[in-house]
């Protein structure tokens, strides 16, 4: 491993650094921070926490949303037994994730370098073209500041909070590459993606295939996004042009993945009702417009384009690796957009900066033909135009996160008496015990921090929300405990700060087992 890449990617991922001492050391001084610099980083951790709970060692873990400890256990991911391991040897759950998605940022960012050595060889700009790849992005700020322009009473900081405007979820579904870094897990899925087109780009074919299982048996969408854009450009490659120089044995390899990925995916896990109900959850209308899609990827497809015209000066789709780019950046646009053609299965899920980086990549030719090779005056003035436009989305953005001083009460950061209920459930619960009541938060956090199950928890993995809902009020107006927590201890959990539905008098004559200035926990 050379010292110049290493050092570069050190450098290159200061900006997550600075996040996540930003989340750490930036709070008003009655919040304590979890480490969970985003509020889903929590299913990870629950998930590995289902691997402390079992009676014995399994390899598969159950939905820790479920509420019941006999969910089936049906579920994997080899990140998962790693997390567990590190918290039954003591480690926080929230730093942990927090280190291994700056080690992951680091992975990923290398990975990047070397993919782009090795396309752009010697003659490459490898500084330069590796900060564009990782911290460029497009024109979303300055379509949300533009907006702005228009709004009365506009201030600096009113404007900055506008570049959220053609930017879905205020920028955390990372339209470009870099932003998904700043999410622990992406910044792991980027980086087995990264190292699955290096080592395709590379002709590593054994070690291609491998990692291809390893994307596949790690994420569902990140899965099939690779795997399709791969099965693409190997019709394109072994049927239509005969590429003699790609085995058949890999192109079956892969064909054989994406055949176990649609079956334990779509046929396996869909077998089990309660999986059931939350594939179609899943199937959430999450998209995106085209007026956020033309400011996202408007100058890397204009690099593109001018690639393609150059065609005479740059060997481009006359290479196998520009057509494996091509593929990329249109089959995960198309992806993205799936809505088009069969029903929205969360198409916001398959953005994540995959079609900006395979047009990047794709015009990729054109940068280093202008940071080496184009001669003219105005040399110096194109490019620090073209890198201040580039970096332009996340420079910003990463302003924008880095100012705000967190002053409320989320996943992230928790008060003191959030902090005791947590650790009253961690050593005074089985994983037979149910938890229910109005403290979402706790509800949520509870399948971390302790090994018992919430009856509501999160809005997307919890199967049947509203008929649990019905089940709870039901509960809380009339005292009686419904037939589906039979045989259960169950803890209410109130929260005081909370509005709540009128609680039946005899449920609050019960037994308390725990109370502090915020929360109450009664046994019925």
């Amino acid at each position: 491993m050379k010292k110049a890449p290493v050092i570069l990617s050190l450098a290159l991922a200061i900006p997550v650094g600075l996040f996540l001492l930003q989340h750490y050391f930036y709070h008003s001084s009655g919040l304590q921070p979890t480490g969970f610099t985003v509020d889903e980083n929590v299913l990870y951790m629950s998930y590995a926490h289902q691997y402390l709970d079992q009676p014995h060692a399994e390899l598969f873990y159950s939905n820790p949303f479920d509420g019941n400890p006999s969910s089936p256990v049906i579920y994997f991911q080899p990140v998962t037994i790693f997390f567990a391991a590190l918290m039954k040897a003591g480690a926080d759950p929230g730093l942990t994730l927090s280190l291994f998605g700056l080690l992951m940022t680091i992975a990923c960012i290398y990975t990047g370098i070397l993919l782009l050595k090795t396309i752009a060889g010697r003659e490459g700009n490898l500084g330069w073209l590796s900060l564009l790849f990782t911290w460029g992005g497009g024109l979303t700020a300055a379509a949300g500041l533009a907006t702005w322009l228009f709004l009365p009473d506009h201030t600096w900081y009113s404007g900055l909070n506008a570049i959220y405007t053609a930017d879905p979820a205020n920028g955390w579904w990372g339209l470009n590459w870099g932003r998904n870094l700043f999410i622990p897990l992406e910044a792991y899925y980027h980086f087995l993606f990264l190292l699955n087109v290096y080592f395709v780009v590379k002709q590593r074919w054994v070690a291609a295939a491998a990692a291809a299982i390893f994307l596949s048996i790690s994420h569902p969408f990140t899965g099939i996004e690779y795997l399709l854009i791969i099965n693409g450009w190997l019709f394109i490659e072994k049927l239509l042009l005969k590429n003699k120089n790609i085995p058949y044995s890999f192109w079956i390899s892969i064909l054989l993945i994406t055949a176990f990925h649609l079956l334990y995916y779509l046929v396996y896990l869909n077998q089990f009702p309660e999986h059931r109900k939350l594939f179609e959850q899943y199937s959430a209308s999450w998209t995106y417009s085209l007026w956020v899609a033309v400011p996202a990827y408007s100058l890397v497809l204009l690099l593109s384009v001018i690639a393609v015209k150059l065609n005479k000066k740059f060997p481009l789709l006359s290479a196998p690796q520009q057509r494996l780019f091509l593929c990329w950046a249109l089959i995960s646009f198309l992806l993205s957009k799936h809505e088009w053609f069969i029903p929205a299965r969360q198409p916001l899920h398959f953005t994540r900066g995959y079609t900006w980086a395979g047009l990047f990549l794709l015009a990729l030719p054109v940068l280093v033909f202008l940071f080496n090779r184009w001669k003219h005056r105005y040399r110096t003035i194109v490019l620090a135009a073209l890198i201040t436009v580039l970096l332009n989305d996340n420079i910003l953005w990463t302003i924008n996160l880095l100012r705000k001083k967190e002053e409320t009460e989320w996943e992230g950061h928790l008060t003191n008496p959030t902090r005791e209920v947590l650790h009253f459930l961690a050593g005074n619960c089985t994983p037979a015990d149910l938890l229910t009541g109005n403290a979402t938060l706790v509800n949520y956090l509870a399948n971390v921090y302790s090994p018992a199950n919430a009856w509501i928890s999160h809005p997307y993995n919890t199967p049947d929300i509203p008929a649990r809902k019905s089940v709870l009020d039901r509960f809380l107006s009339t005292g009686k405990l419904p037939v589906e927590w039979k045989d259960r201890r169950v803890l209410l959990i109130v929260d005081k700060n909370e509005n709540s539905p009128e609680i039946h008098a005899g449920i609050l004559e019960k037994r308390i087992l725990f109370e502090n200035s915020r929360y109450r926990i009664i046994t019925p």
